[in-house]
């Protein structure tokens, strides 16, 4: 009888083991099934593409991290990048880039390339997609005199940038997409050149922001950015409608010298410091209703072709419009906006006039 025990004993440890065992087995395939990963890399041009799914655990994006080296290789190949969901490893210096010609000055250049006369050009002539990642490495194009030029769509949409990023003297021939991209260092896109536009919704800007002396030949879409740092936007030149409502201006705001030649809206946007727009140019509509200024804000110079609606922002401390030329004279004042001291001045202007026919009617 105490043998049948000791076997039934053993039967049951073995299966708890096996239990135990197999199920360690099941749980780790299936979390490596939830991690699902796209490849396409090096094959018939594909390029590198690499797609991991939102499932994957921090260790399993660390362990698929992709070097910006590799990216830099397959960029001077001219192939397409598409990378959703990873982590970048390294700096990449698109100055590396080899030099694919230059626009001589009484060459025809497309769109976009007027402002590269004389200047060596690289070439992107692929996608470059780095979605919902993050780029632990910095991102520049230092290149004094060069430009570079995508040929492509940019999309950038959800990736953070944990080192500086720096596309200046750039040429986007497509739309660039920064909505919810977030920037934890400096960004700079001095004279570049946009010729479809710029989506940076929700778009989260570091210490210092600069558009310096670009070009937005296609609309620009703003809307609910943050601007933490200095933003610097000045002599940038918005030839289709630019859109920063809501947008929050953290520190020193800089549009001075801006010509807008569409819709400017700037509705419900927050200007924490001292905001600029000197001798801005507003060639149609532009929208402040809604806006909160908390430091000083200088329109001295500026331009207004058509009736503005700055009345209908709040000034903390009164704005300057020295030889601003507006076809509104209206001049906002701190906390300006319909009045209750007004209002009762107009009631009791009200009961005494009827109270005067009342008694005429008396009499």
């Amino acid at each position: 009888m105490s043998r049948w025990v000791v076997r039934l004993l053993i039967c049951m440890v073995g299966c708890m083991i096996g239990w135990i065992i197999g199920g360690g087995i099941v749980s780790r395939s299936l979390a490596a099934a939830d991690c699902a990963v796209e490849t396409a890399a090096g094959s018939g041009g594909a390029g590198l593409v690499l797609r991991l799914a939102p499932t994957c655990s921090q260790s399993e994006r660390e362990a698929r991290a992709v070097q910006a080296t590799a990216i830099l290789d397959v960029l001077m190949k001219g192939r397409r990048v598409e990378l959703v969901g990873v982590i970048v490893q390294g700096d990449l210096n698109l100055d590396r880039l080899p030099v694919r010609g230059a626009v001589s000055g009484e060459q025809t250049v497309p769109e976009g390339l007027e402002g590269a006369r004389g200047r060596e050009l690289r070439h992107i002539r692929e996608m470059l997609i780095i979605r919902d990642s993050i780029v632990r490495g910095a991102v520049r194009h230092g290149q004094s005199e060069g430009a570079l030029l995508f040929a492509q769509p940019i999309d950038l949409r959800g990736t953070t940038f944990e080192e500086e990023v720096d596309f200046s003297r750039s040429i986007f021939q497509e739309v660039v997409q920064l909505s919810g991209a977030t920037f934890q260092k400096e960004a700079y896109f001095v004279q570049g050149s946009f010729v479809k536009g710029l989506d940076c919704r929700e778009t989260k800007f570091g210490p210092r922001t600069r558009f310096h002396r670009s070009v937005f030949r296609g609309p620009v879409n703003c809307a609910g950015a943050l601007f933490d740092g200095m933003a610097e936007l000045l002599e940038v030149a918005f030839e289709q409608p630019a859109v920063f409502e809501r947008a929050r201006f953290g520190s020193g705001t800089g549009f001075s010298g801006s010509r807008f030649a569409r819709t400017a809206n700037f509705e419900e946007a927050i200007f924490s410091r001292d905001s600029f727009f000197a001798f801005s140019v507003f060639e149609e509509t532009v929208m402040f209703s809604g806006a909160r200024f908390l430091g000083s804000a200088d329109f001295s110079g500026a331009v207004f072709r058509r009736t503005d609606d700055l009345a209908k922002a709040r000034f903390d401390v009164p704005p300057l419009f020295t030889d601003a030329s507006r076809v509104s004279e209206e001049s906002p004042m701190p906390g300006s906006g319909p009045s209750f001291g007004l209002y009762a001045v107009t009631v009791v202007c009200l009961v005494l006039a009827v109270a005067l026919l009342v008694y005429a009617w008396k009499i």
